[in-house]
């Protein structure tokens, strides 16, 4: 054979070769491809009342290695924020892709199906396309809410099933308060973790997992836990993990400098707790015992409500399902623990409005953060798009998959977010609130979120701000127009 024939066979070899090399590589992206866009299932885990009181967000006196991990395992959004600080009115908001506004989802009894009764929320989606819809504990405000679009839900809701005697007769004999009997705020008996119910929906959502899998069903299932949301209730085991002697107490216990009254008035009186639980002065500062105890109960029941998290997961994956499944960890709205002589939420401070927000999701980014920023209203899309359902045309959120394969990548430079009269924007650099009645401006307020991340020192007022609040006020002029719109009226 002459060096031609040799050359030639040599050649038409090494094509076949590539060409062969080549087409496994396109099988395995098809493959890649189409397990990533297939009916993958979705664990949708709520928490109330939760602020980045977490580990992995830097607060490292707390005790969460379960939520730690599952950030290891994601993305964790610094950045993220609620835009409502309330219950009611955020879960609508998060199910139907629809921004809180002056008219809808404004206030903590609002309900997805009345605000918006031609949405289509998160569970009829995912309900219309194949999936088992599972909901078990808080994820509507109200547990009836577009009920008819869950395969199974529970009556969950369930905060106050107090298991220490003490505490069911101090109920028993208690005064009433603006939902009925006043309650203890905290409570820590030698219980198992399923004596809560939120342990008990964690069995319950692990029982449901193998029953899925079993039927080889998808399934978008919402997991609601109630804590840490009052009252503090936990097994002991996870109140003497903290010291209480070494709980510290909020460091700006006082009203922010130059705030004005309405930025206070409009804005909180920690009513939620002070009407409803034993002990509480009606108005004034809390004594530091009782500020205490109350801290500490918090803690301790980030603790348990992680600790349960640990097994939902857990369960995840002894099944082999996590491969195939999106988790998204999200809360409702932050907490104040003090900060400004406030408890509760109720408010567009930092403390309210900031919240912990972790993706997991197969094929995309682990062990990483992103300072992007992103609100409750971008959960909507970003689902959508990571199991290949076409998202409704009305959704005022933005799919966060860009950020999911890249954590540097910014899909919006500023947030939005409303307490009753108070209305926000949110970016690296400010926040500003302005306080409307109607057409009726009634004041505003200013921090910098670079110097001043507690929100001590209003600088609205100061003439050194003068054009910064004017480019801000352009700003939710903006977004108050955007938010204001009817996102059902066609164009």
């Amino acid at each position: 054979m002459n060096s031609f024939k040799k050359t030639l066979i040599f050649v038409l070899f090494l094509a076949v070769t590539l060409v062969s090399c080549k087409t496994n590589e396109t099988k395995k992206d098809a493959e890649k491809t189409s397990e990533k866009n297939g009916k993958h299932n979705v664990l949708f885990i709520s928490i109330d009342d939760l602020r980045t009181k977490i580990n992995s967000y830097g607060e490292l006196k707390m005790i969460t290695p379960n939520i730690d991990k599952l950030a290891f395992e994601g993305l964790q959004f610094n950045q993220a924020y609620t835009n409502i600080a309330v219950c009611g009115a955020s879960r609508a908001s998060i199910m139907t892709g629809i921004r809180p506004s002056e008219t809808r989802f404004n206030d903590f009894s609002s309900r997805a199906s009345k605000d918006t009764p031609n949405a289509k929320p998160l569970n009829q989606i995912f309900q219309e396309n194949g999936y088992e819809t599972i909901s078990y504990g808080k994820i509507y405000h109200h547990k009836d809410d577009f009920q008819e679009y869950w395969s199974e839900r529970d009556d969950g809701q369930i905060q106050s099933d107090f298991q220490d005697p003490a505490s069911i007769e101090r109920i028993n004999n208690a005064e009433r308060g603006e939902y009925g009997k006043k309650q203890p705020a905290f409570e820590y008996p030698d219980v198992d973790d399923y004596a809560y119910n939120d342990g008990k929906i964690t069995k319950k959502a692990i029982n449901k997992m193998k029953e899925l899998k079993d039927k080889n069903t998808p399934f978008f299932m919402a997991i609601g836990y109630v804590s840490p949301h009052l009252p503090f209730i936990q097994p002991k085991k996870y109140w003497d993990m903290y010291e209480h002697d070494e709980i510290e107490l909020a460091d700006n216990v006082y009203h922010p400098k130059n705030v004005q009254n309405i930025a206070i008035h409009a804005q909180h009186n920690s009513a939620e707790m002070r009407k409803n639980y034993l002990d509480m002065p009606l108005e004034g500062k809390l004594d530091d015992d009782l500020a205490r105890n109350l801290i500490h109960g918090y803690y301790a029941s980030v603790t348990y409500m992680d600790a349960l998290i640990g097994e939902l997961i857990k369960g995840l994956d002894d099944l082999d399902l996590r491969q195939n499944t999106t988790i998204i960890l999200w809360s409702d709205h932050g907490y104040f623990l003090g900060e400004h002589g406030f408890w509760c939420k109720h408010s567009t401070f930092n403390e309210a409005v900031k919240i912990p927000f972790i993706i997991s999701s197969p094929e995309y980014v682990k062990n990483k953060t992103t300072q992007s920023f992103t609100e409750l209203v971008d959960v909507y899309p970003t689902l959508c798009e990571l199991t290949n359902l076409k998202a409704p045309t009305y959704l005022q959120g933005k799919s966060l998959v860009p950020v999911l394969i890249d954590p540097t990548k910014e899909i919006k430079t500023e947030v939005y977010t409303r307490y009753k009269q108070g209305e926000a924007v949110i970016d690296k650099d400010y926040s500003y609130t302005e306080f409307v009645e109607g057409d009726k401006y009634l004041g505003n307020m200013l921090y910098d979120n670079h110097t001043d991340i507690k929100q001590n020192i209003d600088l609205s007022k100061m003439k050194s701000s003068t054009k910064i609040v004017e480019k801000y006020k352009e700003k939710l002029r903006i977004k108050r127009a955007e938010v204001n719109k009817d996102p059902f009226q066609k164009e």
